[in-house]
C-alpha cells in the first residue's frame, strides 16, 4: 500500500513545483469593499446596542483585507465581552 511517505520523489516534487509557478493570491477590490462596509454597518450597530463600548479600531483605516478581519474579530469580542456583562447585570437585577 502506498503512501504519502512511500510515495515516488515526482510526487513529492509536485507540489514544490506548483507552488513555484503558481500566482500569488490577489485581493479583489470589491470584496474588500464589501468586507469594509460590512465593519462599517456592524461598528454603527454595536454603537446603538453597546454605547458604553469603546470602538478604537474604528480610528484607523485597514489596509487589507486581513487587517480588516483582525478589526472584525477583536471588535467582536469587545461586543461578546459587553454582552456577557449586560447579562450578568440583567440576571442579578432580575434575581435582587
Amino acid at each position: 500500500m502506498k503512501t504519502r511517505e512511500t510515495a515516488s520523489a515526482g510526487y513529492h516534487r509536485t507540489p514544490s513545483a506548483h507552488h513555484a509557478v503558481a500566482a500569488p493570491r490577489q485581493e479583489d477590490p470589491a470584496l474588500a469593499a464589501a468586507v469594509l462596509q460590512q465593519e462599517q454597518a456592524r461598528g454603527a450597530l454595536a454603537a446603538l446596542i453597546f454605547p458604553g463600548v469603546e470602538q478604537d479600531q474604528e480610528d484607523e483605516a485597514p489596509t487589507s483585507l486581513e487587517d480588516v478581519r483582525a478589526q472584525q474579530r477583536q471588535a467582536a469580542e469587545a461586543v461578546r465581552a459587553a454582552a456577557i456583562q449586560r447579562a450578568y447585570a440583567d440576571r442579578a437585577r432580575r434575581s435582587a
